[in-house]
């Protein structure tokens, strides 16, 4: 049975063949402008991961290589295989993280990458990441009985390396990954901390210096752990009452605001100090390692608030990502505004923040008292 012939309504040049099983086979047609003849070639089929953006993209190369006079003969599937891949994109995403800290959350972040992402779609072509391969990704791992809350975090990390390869130009356009559906997890945290909570936990980190700044700064900026650990000299601006705060995880930067109460303590730590030393440090502004920050408040935290509690109940559990959590919380609970919460915490999605929208004191019942 012969099969039928089609050509592409977005592109010239380019046609498919459906076959029987419903696949496509891809092929271009052009003239050759020095003898002018018409020139067929296959470029592959759907089932081989081929589409006719990728057909087009291979007849605007012949054409221009064939201007420029150089060998008209292409190998398709050569070339199609040098493609940036995404372990490519990955490589270059942790080459660069770890030049910048070389620790063991950036090290396990890495891990987590080879040992379960690459082995599904590390060879998949960047320009061809779509959707459906993070489904897949979630779908194996899913398979592999892995919970909820680390599966979105795999997905999460492939979003980053993405991000990261889209912010330098690597590769070009947006990330497939937008808008992709997490997992519903249980149990997600809801501990905050109260004012009188945060007084009793400062008071009990006053003797050692460097954890009790470190504890002012992540609940008066949100930061996360490494946030906090990677503030230096340089991204403190005392005038204006400003703190540049990395986040390691979208790879980008954003402005947290220094509370008055905590300046005085800031400006004396860092009056000695280089412009790239770390602010947060034990070593003479030598960056501090997250786990030294965390055997000095799991402690604390377990002393004042976490007694007689599972190691397992994560919704009531104070760990340091709940300075975070209490620094969202008490921000709603005095009616900021949602859109400013996630300003503050710079996060990439309003729905993110919309978790701490029940928080706020005027569920809108003063607002209709008003209308008329």
């Amino acid at each position: 049975m012969k099969t039928k012939q089609f050509k592409s309504k977005k592109f010239t040049g380019v046609y498919y063949r459906l076959l029987q099983d419903k696949s496509r086979t891809y092929f271009i047609t052009y003239k050759d402008p020095t003898t002018n003849d018409p020139k067929k070639l296959t470029i592959g089929n759907t089932k081989e991961g081929f589409n006719e953006a990728y057909a087009h993209q291979k007849r605007s190369e012949i054409l221009s290589t064939l201007r420029f006079g150089d060998d008209p003969n292409i190998p398709i599937l050569k070339s199609k295989q040098t493609q940036i891949t995404l372990d490519d994109l990955a490589n270059n995403y942790f080459k660069d993280l770890l030049s910048q800290r070389d620790n063991k959350s950036t090290k396990s972040a890495e891990a987590k990458y080879f040992g379960h992402i690459s082995k599904t779609l590390g060879t998949v072509p960047s320009s061809q990441l779509s959707k459906d391969h993070a489904k897949k990704l979630q779908t194996s791992l899913i398979n592999k009985k892995y919970a909820n809350q680390t599966i979105n975090g795999i997905i999460e990390l492939l979003s980053r390396v993405i991000n990261y390869n889209l912010k330098n130009d690597i590769i070009k356009g947006s990330n497939p990954l937008y808008g992709f559906k997490k997992l519903k997890v249980d149990g997600e945290r809801e501990r905050y901390l109260t004012k009188e909570e945060i007084s009793t936990l400062l008071s009990n980190t006053k003797e050692d210096k460097t954890l009790h700044l470190f504890t002012l700064l992540a609940l008066s900026t949100g930061a996360r752990l490494n946030g906090v650990l990677t503030i230096q000299k340089k991204d403190i601006d005392l005038k204006k009452g400003t703190i540049k705060i990395k986040d390691h995880k979208s790879n980008d930067t954003y402005n947290g605001f220094i509370k008055n109460d905590t300046r005085e303590l800031l400006e004396e730590t860092i009056k000695d100090l280089n412009n790239n030393d770390y602010v947060i440090s034990y070593d003479h502004g030598k960056l501090t390692d997250d786990k030294r920050i965390q055997r000095r408040l799991k402690p604390i935290f377990d002393n004042l608030f976490n007694k007689e509690l599972s190691q397992k109940d994560t919704i009531n559990r104070v760990v340091i990502h709940t300075l975070r959590h209490t620094f969202a919380s008490l921000l709603a609970i005095n009616d900021v505004s949602i859109y400013k919460i996630m300003k503050l915490m710079n996060h990439k999605d309003i729905n993110m923040t919309m978790r701490y929208a029940k928080l706020a004191p005027n569920s809108g019942q003063d607002d209709i008292n008003k209308l008329f």
